[in-house]
């Protein structure tokens, strides 16, 4: 199996999605299987979660990007005119 035992989640946000009929059969069997392999039920939004984890921490293009993103200078707030247009920093 691919996924570890799930933890206790860290603090999280609500994201709504619809899957098409064959890949919410297959979230289901999935479901099956963790349990089966863990001993334990789990919630299917929360292995939902956990699959877009692994997932995005096994796509090493994705985390090269991701190191190399954070390591640039983010730019600072424009400031804004009184009528809402973006002013010219000195």
């Amino acid at each position: 199996m691919k996924l570890a035992r799930i933890t206790k989640p860290v603090r999280s946000v609500q994201v709504r999605i619809m899957l098409a009929g064959d890949l919410n059969s297959s979230l289901e069997r999935y479901t099956r299987y963790y349990e089966q392999v863990h001993g334990e039920a789990v919630d299917p939004r929360v292995l939902i979660a956990e699959i877009v984890r692994a997932f995005l921490n096994s796509d090493r293009e994705f985390q090269a990007w991701s190191r190399a993103a954070e390591s640039q200078p983010r730019p600072g707030p424009t400031a804004t005119s009184s009528n809402g247009a973006a002013k010219a920093q000195p």
